[in-house]
């Protein structure tokens, strides 16, 4: 019976320690497009009345934070910040954390949202010169996602010169991701020397129905589900979170489509979410769209009008005495983009410009002082430039917005990053004047080599006449194939505070473990630990997955789809030399689609069609002197859903060099001679021929070439110049250089009188 008493003991100390502390769950969108406003819902229950709790958002420099509202009074609710997406954000995942400080006395409640921002492949291209047979243009990067041709890889506001031939008049880009998606951007010369880019994404088909499960014990049980269905032209999607229920559905049909529901809602692009129901028709004609719509009892008509660079709307809400008009413009000439919005007196405006690697955006607001608890945002005004110098990325913006008193607060950032080589630094520095001044300024080191990545980083810190304080934190990354690991310390002087975490994803066939540790001390609170596990399943149809944190939540989980039956294909594959050494950096094409294999030498084709494909291995992309062993066009049967191949590849003989040219005359008479116009052909004592390309730069290579003895040519002869005659031997084991000097003739110059 003693024990019991100290189990009772320690259960009631635990469930008070919860209940004092509270909970938050972050939601929000999966996926986002650069350059949009977006809000997410921090739901809280249970936290402490009467604290002085704030809010704090974490998010990464795409992203900027237009609000933050307060987290009410009740002990419960929901705190809906609004964010903006840079229109320069790179595609990738990120990372947004909100945390309720003041409301557990070991630190604060958290949670974070993993979002997204999807793709979006652009580039456009200048010509600098034109000749008869070729032009140079220069190709620059406008959109968020590297585009790769051959071995020349271009990030983002990068741009690349390319010289255009007669005979190969087109240049193919291709955008991979590593969750599949994959896209091509051909960019081809036409007659007239205008260049022109189109960019057909390959569509990787949609489950017809999706499911998330989630079942959370953390002293109270809270479940969360959705479900998604889309099948012909019925789509529809539903979520349930405790009691709460909430859906849509839409019809598509020829004539438009009609759709009804009940959520969370804005009732204009300027009006704050509610929850509400709705039911929707739109009517397309043309260029023209109709639409009729109820929302919570009042009644919406507009008219979009989308052709060429216009995109308008016009809309009438309500009816009687409460009516009122609202408008929606996009504007697009060129790289200059301007948006305009205005809603019951409320204005929304925001234009976005790019020349060459430099972009800039100005956004505003104007929020009447009567309508400021009808809008999701107070006033603001806010400018942001970015651009890239030789190796230096810089990035700045700075806004002007107003609180909920009227009082207009502004804030400052200026971020610059260098890098050379493997070794990135970067400078942070951050200003906010509001009731309470905060300044921030950060100093970062990075450096990568193969799987690891190392990072450190300082950072002072003020907020208000408090005294300044430092951060410390180091960070050691490892990422292999089938594993991360990652090990960080986070030290703050002033405080005594200090952290220790370590964390691991493994995978095993269909099995992924997930493994977090948090050692946590310093201050009055002593040390402390806390672990996360995380163990997931994969089935056929989606992931089960089981997570426990220490003794105080657990979390299991479901999510799935069922996909209907689709023509597309997946096809996989290894490359590997006569010792079944892997090959990197091949490309192969199929069906309009290429791929580069990785370190391994695999590489994977989806969505492929028919039941067969033809795989174009490119020489380029191919070792010195490797020639696969069935050509460099093999076709793939394509049986199953899902096929695997093998492509073998043998080295061969193969010979490098260089051509000089020896210079006799005087500067103003010298002979001009282009390099790059030459071809080298070799002649084998049987007879067979092997030509290959000279290089500007007067190098070549030449490779599949068997033993023997070989004498050779340049074509089209040079005029005014002479060489040697070509002649080399090339043998197994010994490797073959060839050196060609082309001397200038003399010229003669006759007397005439004059």
């Amino acid at each position: 019976m003693r024990y019991g008493g100290v189990i009772a003991l320690v259960i009631a100390a635990l469930s008070a320690w919860s209940q004092e502390c509270g909970d938050v769950v972050v939601r929000g969108p999966k996926e986002l497009v650069a350059g949009g406003i977006w809000s997410l819902a921090a739901h809280w229950t249970a936290l402490p009345p009467g604290k002085n709790i704030n809010i704090r958002i974490d998010a990464p420099a795409p992203f900027s934070v237009l609000s933050i509202p307060a987290e009410g009074r009740a002990d419960s609710g929901i705190a809906r910040p609004v964010f903006m997406t840079a229109a320069h954000a790179e595609a990738g995942t990120y990372w947004i954390r909100v945390a309720f400080e003041g409301a557990c006395p070991s630190g604060s409640v958290n949670d974070s949202l993993h979002v997204r921002v999807l793709p979006k492949p652009r580039l456009i291209a200048n010509v600098i010169s034109s000749r008869k047979d070729s032009a140079n243009i220069l190709i620059t990067n406008t959109g968020n996602v590297a585009l790769t041709f051959n071995d020349t890889r271009i990030i983002p506001t990068e741009s690349y010169e390319y010289q255009f031939c007669r005979k190969i008049h087109s240049v193919t880009f291709s955008a991979q991701s590593a969750s599949g998606w994959d896209t091509l951007v051909v960019l081809g010369l036409a007659p007239v020397g205008l260049s022109e880019s189109a960019a057909p994404v390959f569509d990787p088909g949609a489950p017809w129905l999706h499911w998330r499960l989630q079942t959370v014990y953390s002293g109270r049980v809270s479940q969360l589900g959705t479900v998604s269905l889309e099948k012909n032209a019925f789509s529809a999607r539903g979520l349930l979170w405790n009691d709460r229920l909430r859906g849509s559905a839409e019809l598509q049909q020829p004539w438009g489509s009609l759709s009804a529901g009940h959520g969370v809602l804005q009732r204009h692009l300027l009006s704050r979410a509610e929850e509400m129901s709705f039911v929707r028709m739109q009517i397309p004609m043309n260029k023209f769209t109709g639409a009729l719509e109820w929302r919570s009892g009042q009644p919406m008509a507009g008219l979009r009008w989308n052709g060429g660079s216009l995109d308008s709307r016009i809309t009438l809400f309500g009816g009687g005495l409460g009516q009122f008009w609202g408008m929606q413009h996009r504007l697009q000439l060129g790289n200059n983009e301007l948006n305009f919005s205005q809603y019951e007196g409320m204005s929304l405006a925001q234009y976005n410009g790019q020349k060459g690697v430099h972009r800039w955006s100005l956004h505003g607001a104007h929020i009447p002082n009567n309508l400021r608890a009808q809008a999701p945002y107070n006033s603001f005004v806010r400018a942001h430039a970015s651009g890239v110098l030789g190796l230096n990325r810089w990035l700045g913006q700075s806004a002007l917005f107003a609180d909920a008193n009227g009082n207009w607060n502004q804030f400052h950032l200026l971020q610059n990053d260098l890098t050379f080589g493997p070794w990135r630094f970067s400078t942070r520095g951050q200003f906010f004047s509001s009731a309470l001044t905060s300044k921030q300024l950060r100093l970062q080191a990075e450096y990568r080599s193969g799987l690891w990545q190392w990072q450190s980083s300082g950072e002072w810190r003020q907020s208000g006449h408090v005294a300044p304080q430092m951060l410390y934190q180091h960070q050691l990354r490892l990422r292999t194939t089938r594993a991360y690991f990652q090990t960080q310390f986070r030290h703050q002087p002033s405080t005594g505070l200090w952290s220790l975490l370590g964390s691991g994803n493994m995978q095993h066939k269909r099995w992924s473990l997930r493994i977090q540790s948090a050692l946590f001390g310093g201050g009055h609170g002593g040390t402390r630990h806390q672990q996360n596990l995380q163990l997931i399943r994969r089935t056929s149809h989606g992931n089960l997955s089981v997570s426990a944190q220490s003794l105080r939540r657990a979390t299991i989980g479901w999510n799935g789809s069922l996909h209907a039956r689709s023509p597309y294909k997946t096809l996989t594959g290894q490359c590997l030399d006569e010792q079944g050494n892997p090959l990197e950096g091949v490309e192969i094409s199929a069906q309009g689609k290429s791929v580069i294999t990785d370190p391994n030498g695999t590489f994977s084709f989806a969505h492929l069609e028919g039941s067969d494909a033809l795989l174009e291995i490119h020489a380029g992309s191919l070792p010195f002197a490797t020639q696969p062993i069935l050509g460099y066009q093999q076709r793939q049967f394509l049986e199953q859903r899902k096929q695997h191949c093998t492509l073998g590849f043998y080295r061969t003989l193969g010979l490098r060099g260089s051509i000089t040219v020896q210079r006799t005359q005087h500067g103003a008479l010298r002979q001009k001679i282009n390099l790059a116009s030459l071809e080298l052909t070799l002649y084998h004592e049987d007879s067979s021929a092997y030509t290959t390309p000279v290089r500007e730069d007067g190098q070549f290579t030449l490779g599949g070439l068997p033993e023997g003895h070989y004498c050779g040519a340049l074509a089209p002869a040079p005029q005014g110049f002479s060489y040697a005659p070509i002649t080399i031997d090339i043998r197994e084991g010994s490797p073959a250089t060839l050196n060609i000097i082309l001397t200038e003739l003399p010229q003669n110059i006759p007397f005439q009188a004059l």
